[in-house]
């Protein structure tokens, strides 16, 4: 990985904070993307968020694996296709219902504070697909009104937080805003 600028930046208008992925322009992406995985920031990005879900004292990728072991060992799924859509269903509803997705919801905060975690991680709190119980992972589980036998398996906030810090900064690094108003 280079610690040097590239060699020519990606030139992108400023308009450009305010598309989305349906309006950007695919070749801009295109170019963005090759920059991003031949000077190695993509590997860097990838690096840095594996490092901060194992490090993150939820335990996150254990948590993962011992839901789909679950739901493989209950007969509830049986295939590895039908496996990875539940999974990352599940992910998507509990990161969806998250206390840092919600908007000063007091129940959340109530129940993130009843276990006697902070909500601003994102992993602990009131969900209604997160249940309670199973802390063998040493992970705190959401307690409070929701029943059931697993953690949240939604990302922990502060594991967003720093992947979006590094992705910004290697998009920094690669790209120039183009000022001129070409759009």
């Amino acid at each position: 990985m280079s610690s040097q600028p590239p060699s020519t930046p990606v030139k992108v208008p400023s308009s450009a904070a305010n598309y989305t992925a349906a309006t950007l322009d695919p070749d801009l992406r295109s170019q963005i993307n090759s920059i991003l995985i031949k000077e190695g920031h993509v590997t860097k990005i990838q690096d840095n968020l594996l490092h901060a879900l194992h490090s993150h004292k939820s335990n996150w990728p254990t948590v993962i694996q011992n839901h789909a072991l679950s739901m493989l060992r209950s007969g509830e799924v049986t295939s590895f296709p039908a496996l990875l859509r539940r999974v990352l269903e599940d992910v998507r509803q509990d990161t969806a219902f998250s206390p840092s997705n919600a908007a000063n919801n007091t129940t959340n905060g109530k129940a993130a504070a009843t276990n006697g975690a902070s909500d601003e991680n994102g992993v602990n709190g009131s969900s209604s697909s997160s249940k309670k119980g199973d802390a063998t992972n040493g992970a705190a589980t959401t307690n409070g009104s929701n029943t059931g036998d697993r953690p949240s398996l939604a990302i922990p906030q502060t594991v967003v937080d720093e992947a979006l810090k590094v992705t910004r900064d290697c998009l920094e690094s690669v790209c120039e805003i183009d000022e001129s108003g070409a759009t």
